[in-house]
């Protein structure tokens, strides 16, 4: 009796970290896939979508202001942190940009501009950061459905090696928040704790082998900013720099 008691508790343990491992890999799930890509623009609407970079929690009741060519518009995401544009406003500006601005208490306002092509919007998705504590760095990788598996690395002076096989480094606050293994992200890696003695290097690895990075970004907020996007070259290797913070300063 009591070994089954034992296998019972150890295969439900098995299913607990199997439910929520799979829950993190997940930032958007079948449904949410649809409703942002597919079903909306049947409906004559265009959606957006806002998530927290490491919960992935949608991010309701925020503030989004749209720069339209013509004119501002203010409107507020719902519970699942959508806002919804009648699809006549992009067939309206053909080429060009929407530009954003989101701002929810405890977060750091999301500052960008989205292409409009052929009057179509390619990226819908857009995952936000908290308020992060003084020379902390978050790095958010965020992608298209291919390739399926990307990674996002962390060196410190060639000694710590922060990935999805060793997710936190206690000593120097840094930690993988999420890996994402089924494509469109996100990874988030967080450095709590940069010494301006230290050399670290930022980099992707293309773990699932697909060659094209296109879509593939790396969102970096420093100074408690959304500091800069930087999009990732299309390309046939496997790993690809991001970056470099040296000196306390990235590079």
């Amino acid at each position: 009796m009591r070994r089954t008691t034992g296998w019972v508790v150890f295969l439900s343990a098995l299913f607990v970290a199997a439910v929520s491992f799979a829950g993190e890999c997940a930032c958007w799930d079948d449904r949410e896939r649809h409703e942002v890509e597919g079903f909306s623009e049947m409906e004559g609407a265009v959606i957006l979508s806002f998530k927290d970079a490491v919960s992935c929690e949608p991010l309701g009741e925020a503030s989004v202001v749209l720069s339209l060519p013509d004119k501002k518009r203010q409107l507020t995401t719902g519970a699942k942190g959508y806002i919804v544009m009648p699809e006549r406003i992009v067939d309206a500006i053909g080429e060009g940009v929407i530009g954003i601005r989101l701002s929810k208490e405890g977060y750091i306002p999301l500052e960008i501009e989205i292409p409009v092509h052929a009057g179509t919007i390619r990226a819908k998705r857009y995952l936000v950061s908290k308020a992060l504590p003084p020379q902390s760095y978050r790095f958010v990788l965020q992608w298209d459905e291919k390739p399926m598996d990307l990674d996002l690395h962390l060196i410190k002076d060639q000694s710590v090696h922060i990935s999805y096989r060793h997710k936190r480094s206690i000593p120097d606050l840094a930690r993988l928040d999420r890996d994402d293994m089924d494509g469109l992200g996100p990874e988030t890696l967080t450095l709590d704790c940069v010494k301006a003695t230290s050399t670290y290097r930022l980099f992707v690895h293309n773990y699932s082998g697909e060659a094209s990075l296109a879509g593939a970004r790396v969102s970096v907020y420093a100074d408690n900013k959304l500091d800069r996007v930087i999009p990732l070259p299309e390309t046939n290797g496997r790993e690809v720099n991001v970056l470099v913070i040296e000196g306390g300063k990235l590079r």
